[in-house]
């Protein structure tokens, strides 16, 4: 071991030109054990050095993304949120009306048997030979149905005849999506392809959905300029009641998403928490019941940290009040825009 030392020390000399190797074979016993330890000392403090320059090298660190999205503290918005599939061979909705580019299949059979295609042009008339034009737009299958029977009765006389009949049947072949726009708080703004099966629900879904700026209480479906219906979703969110579909979406509809008025954030022992929005016409106890209503933890107070509009400030140091309030007895309490319920 001391023949190891002496021989790293005669080199490092050696490169250094400080000593001969005629000085290094007059060392005593005593002098290489000197230098065995001063060597040993150098060796761990190296180590030592090495060591604390490994433990200040940053780790690496492995983040979990984190599932629960603050789209989830929105109560509604993730509705709209997801992918939607409609299937060629779903039934045909009773209230679906034809338009241009729709393709029909009529079908008679009996005395005479035939079975034709027509696509509705733009004017929304199909030509039918030996009869000219026969306009279908905005009718429904059953609608169009007596139309073509009243029209081809005058070459066709056993449409009418029950001894001797001919039936007719009329049904929707290839469909085509219809055009619709949507505008103010809609991830995709603009003309959207949409199923023309599509009701408001699932052309706002086929549109990528709402942000979380627009409202879900006063959905707005115009309809050659002037607005035909408008939309409260809270109603299906809560209680299941759909009150939208029975709107047709037709090609050139227009879908406005207003931004949303009065928003309130829920905190505590309520069964939801998150942000909910209200009309302007209602209350705590309508607040109350969008969460699903208090879990068996909640206590009959609460603390309202409400915001002051800035109409009705004396100052903006007065912006907000805090108060402690008695849930059973402040069911009427109006609340303005983002205040915070606490339970």
């Amino acid at each position: 071991m001391i023949k190891k030392y002496v021989i790293f020390f005669s080199l490092l000399n050696v490169i250094f030109g400080q000593i001969s190797m005629s000085d290094i074979n007059k060392l005593s016993n005593n002098q290489l054990d000197l230098i065995r330890q001063e060597l040993q000392g150098r060796a761990i403090s190296e180590n030592s050095d090495n060591t604390e320059s490994i433990d200040i090298i940053p780790e690496t660190v492995s983040i979990e993304p984190n599932t629960s999205s603050v789209d989830n503290l929105y109560f509604g918005y993730n509705y709209f949120k997801r992918d939607i599939n409609f299937f060629d061979n779903i039934p045909t909705p009773s209230d679906f009306k034809l338009g241009p580019g729709d393709e029909i299949i009529l079908s008679l059979w009996g005395e005479t048997n035939s079975r034709e295609q027509f696509i509705i042009n733009k004017e929304g008339l199909i030509y039918y030979e030996n009869i000219g034009f026969i306009n279908l737009s905005n009718k429904t299958l059953e609608e169009a149905e007596g139309v073509l029977i009243e029209e081809l009765a005058n070459i066709y006389s056993t449409l009418k005849n029950q001894n001797n009949p001919t039936k007719l049947m009329l049904e929707l072949g290839q469909l085509k999506s219809i055009n619709v726009y949507f505008s103010g708080q809609i991830e995709n703004p603009g003309i959207n392809l949409v199923h023309p099966f599509s009701d408001v629900f699932s052309a706002i879904v086929q549109a990528g959905g709402i942000t979380n700026n627009g409202s879900l209480r006063k959905i707005q479906i115009i309809r050659s300029n002037k607005i035909i219906e408008v939309v409260d979703f809270y109603s299906f969110f809560t209680k299941g009641k759909d009150n939208f579909s029975k709107i047709r979406i037709l090609d050139g509809d227009v879908i406005h998403i207003p931004e949303f008025a009065i928003r309130v954030e829920v905190q505590g022992e309520t069964l939801n928490q998150g942000f909910f929005e209200l009309n302007e016409d209602e209350s705590i106890s309508d607040l109350i019941s969008y969460t699903g209503g208090f879990s068996e933890k909640a206590s009959s107070s609460a603390v309202l940290d409400m915001i002051i509009p800035f109409t009705e400030r004396t100052s903006d140091d007065n912006a907000r009040i805090s108060m402690s309030i008695n849930l059973n007895e402040s069911k009427n309490l109006k609340i303005t825009n983002g205040s915070i319920l606490k339970v």
